[in-house]
């Protein structure tokens, strides 16, 4: 039985789209030449691979198309009279000797074991020769026939129609032999869909020093090749392969897909011109378009770095730099770049663009810090960079900040206070003073008492002091402990959460049963109005009576009830809709009007001598209170009145037959009220 051992550097793990799903599935794949079809397939479980490579796979075609047209009936037809297996191992040996990957798939599907031995630590061969030995044939199995279309067809994985013609297109059914939990797979292609395979692109050279990095588009071109070959010409005419086996992507993973692909080629000398070329392979083992030829050759790297040497400070920003470097390696950089820090530590920052070569001075111009650290960078043609060691420099600086501008602020309803401005531009800024007052014209004082690093600033105030504005500047502080002119004054008005004054009444009288009040308005300066309140004694809800918007400081109540006691409340409010208490701003005041009320609207005595009476009739007012009855007194004119008559007070007339002829007679009507308020009486006069 045939034993081989495999040695790999790189490996491809999976292609074609095989993954572990939960059923066992047939992924087929084809692709059209210009005179026949070429199927490719493989299981996507190790077991059922294994199973398989026994049982046999059946390929069933299918006629779906003709001349355009839809067959009504499809004409199926089984190209696999028998299944295809495996051939024999003895057949594989001639091949196996040519073809490495021939001989991987023989020994995956007929060794009695299966041996993977990594080159060097950690490679990705040393990963899967710790996974189970059918897994590693499985995944052995599936890149080898990837890589040779010609073993695969020979594993019973791979087929080739050539019974096709131009004008048909076919369903291309493969299913594993007697293994119904297989589940099958198809692909429709055709003749027509044959195409010219295209050459990769974004194919370039990134020289080194005795090296060259060559990279191209992998990720456009992943689903039609499964490995790229690498040629390489010293002459431009004649290639040949830069590698033995065609290269593969390794760092393409599901979560993290490869966009690019990379080949880096050693070189033995920097000084010779080479040609490389590009082209990919299917899993069917065709090769794609050749890419055009790149050229480039290997570039040296910097061996010496530059030194800074001397410095010449002419005034706060403008400091002469000089350095060294041998003449005789010029060639073999692009020139020098200047970095700067405001520490040693760093970090840094590049502040030139390249300096030629030959340069050994610079003016630089610039704002610089109270501490500079300056270094040069020697730049090779190869972009390859040697940074030199530190040169401090320190400018004297006796220049104040500018002033600080764009301050603005806002004070929120909690009386926090959030400041911003626009940051100074200078390198040696060390901080902001923070300044604050509470009254104009008053001094401004320091409240952080120290440089604040920032913008942005947060304070608090009070809302319950009287002052109704805050007021704050700034002023910049630099490294040398410069301090600039202070900003604008910025004014903030403080949220009112101080309700105003309260009003209080003054005086107040009670005269014909109406209620005049006076009262002494609110001393606060933000009152924009004024509510006047009544409830009566004993009620929890007060009525506004009034409003007020004026300066106007006494009212008048005329619609109260006599007897009654009413409380008065006056409350001020602020434009911020802030009122004043209403403790001592009310007055309890007790209505009594004793003038007498007017109730019978009508009344009349009409003398009837023939029978021998006086009839009195009379009528209410609707609207004086309630009526419990009607007093009439009696008098002869010119004696004084007695109590003639009682009446309920629906009665409303009554006759006296108490009569002497030739006699003047007064009728005194006085009605009684519910309210016991007084009431007017009404005096009827008749002559009987």
């Amino acid at each position: 039985m045939l034993k081989i051992k495999l040695l790999f550097s790189l490996i491809m793990l999976c292609s074609l789209g095989y993954s572990q799903n939960k059923q066992a599935t047939v992924m087929v794949n084809a692709r059209a030449q210009k005179d026949k079809i070429l199927i490719r397939w493989a299981i996507n479980s190790p077991i059922e691979w294994q199973k398989a490579n026994k049982k046999g796979f059946v390929i069933t075609r299918t006629t779906i198309l003709r001349d355009g047209n839809i067959l009504r009936k499809p004409e199926k037809m089984v190209l696999t009279p028998k299944p295809l297996l495996p051939e024999p191992l003895d057949s594989w040996l001639d091949l196996a000797q040519k073809d490495n990957n021939a001989a991987i798939i023989a020994q995956s599907i007929y060794g009695e074991s299966f041996e993977v031995t990594s080159a060097k630590e950690g490679e990705l061969a040393k990963i899967v020769s710790m996974a189970d030995e059918l897994d590693q044939r499985y995944t052995f199995a599936l890149y080898a026939a990837d890589m040779s279309f010609t073993g695969a067809v020979k594993a019973g994985w791979g087929f080739v129609d050539t019974n096709v013609k131009a004008n048909e297109v076919y369903a291309y059914q493969v299913s594993v032999f007697e293994s119904p939990k297989v589940k099958e797979s198809s692909y429709m292609i055709g003749l027509k869909d044959f195409s010219i395979l295209p050459a990769p692109t974004d194919f370039i050279a990134i020289p080194d020093d005795k090296k060259v990095l060559l990279s191209w588009d992998y990720e456009t071109f992943k689903r039609i090749y499964t490995s790229f070959m690498v040629e390489k010409s010293e002459d431009g005419i004649n290639f040949n392969p830069i590698a033995t086996t065609p290269l593969v992507n390794l760092n393409d993973k599901d979560e993290h897909p490869s966009k690019t692909m990379y080949y880096i080629d050693t070189l033995s000398v920097n000084d010779k011109m080479y040609h490389y070329r590009l082209y990919g392979i299917t899993s069917f083992g065709e090769k794609g378009e050749i890419t055009k030829p790149i050229t480039a050759k290997g570039l040296s790297g910097v061996v010496t770095a530059a030194r800074l040497s001397n410095y010449n400070i002419f005034n706060s920003n403008d400091v002469n730099l000089e350095w060294e470097y041998p003449k005789e390696s010029e060639d073999f950089i692009q020139g020098y770049e200047i970095n700067l820090a405001e520490n040693d530590r760093g970090p840094y920052k590049t502040v030139t663009k390249i300096i030629p070569a030959s340069d050994r001075k610079l003016n630089y111009k610039d704002n610089l810090y109270p501490s500079n650290y300056f270094t040069i960078t020697t730049v090779g043609k190869n972009n390859q960079r040697m940074t030199s060691q530190s040169m401090l420099v320190q400018p004297v600086d006796s220049i104040p900040p500018a002033k600080p501008i764009g301050l603005e602020g806002v004070i929120d309803s909690l009386g926090v206070v959030r400041l911003k401005w626009k940051p100074n531009q200078e390198k040696d800024l060390r901080g902001y003073r923070i300044l604050k007052a509470n009254a104009k014209g008053e001094e401004f004082v320091d409240i952080y008492h120290k440089s604040y690093v920032g913008n942005e600033y947060q304070d608090s105030v009070s809302l319950k002091m009287t002052n109704s504005k805050v007021y704050y500047r700034i002023a910049a502080e630099d490294m040398r402990y410069n301090i600039s002119d202070p900003s604008e004054i910025l004014v903030l008005d403080k949220p009112d959460k101080i309700p105003p004054a309260a009003p209080i009444f003054k005086d107040y009288d009670n005269n014909d049963g109406k209620v005049h009040l006076k009262w002494i308005r609110s001393y606060s300066e933000d009152v924009v109005g004024y509510s006047l309140r009544r409830r009566e004694k004993g009620q929890n809800k007060w009525q506004e009576i009034k409003q007020i918007n004026d300066t106007i400081e006494e009212f008048t109540d005329d619609r109260v009830e006599n007897k009654k006691i009413y409380q008065y409340a006056i409350l001020a409010r602020d434009k911020n809709n802030l009122w004043s208490s209403i403790e001592n701003a009310t007055i309890t005041v007790q209505v009594l009007d004793f003038t007498p009320l007017k109730v019978i609207t009508y009344s009349e005595a009409v003398p009837d001598r023939a029978s021998k009476k006086v009839t009195l009739t009379w009528d209410y007012t609707k609207s004086k209170g309630k009526i419990t009855g009607l007093s009439i007194y009696k008098s002869i004119k010119g004696t004084p009145p007695t109590l003639w008559k009682q009446l309920n007070g629906d009665i409303l007339t009554i006759e006296d037959k108490t009569l002497k002829i030739n006699t003047q007679y007064e009728y005194h009507l006085i009605p009684n009220l519910e309210s016991n308020n007084p009431v007017k009486e009404e005096v009827l006069t008749v002559v009987y």
